[in-house]
């Protein structure tokens, strides 16, 4: 696995890595990297028209 320094989303770099190393979770705010992929939610914006 790539050396990684911080999460991408808050740049803590408090991070916990699994034993087999292919998922990684920020113990800051909860961003998890599973098979190389951060899985990082953005907010979702709903519009209503009357």
């Amino acid at each position: 696995m790539n050396e990684l320094i911080e999460c991408p989303k808050c740049h803590s770099d408090e991070l916990l890595i699994s034993d087999n190393e292919t998922t990684v979770l920020c113990s800051e705010c909860g961003v998890i990297k599973r098979d190389g992929v951060w899985l990082i939610e953005s907010p979702k914006i709903v519009e209503t028209t009357a």
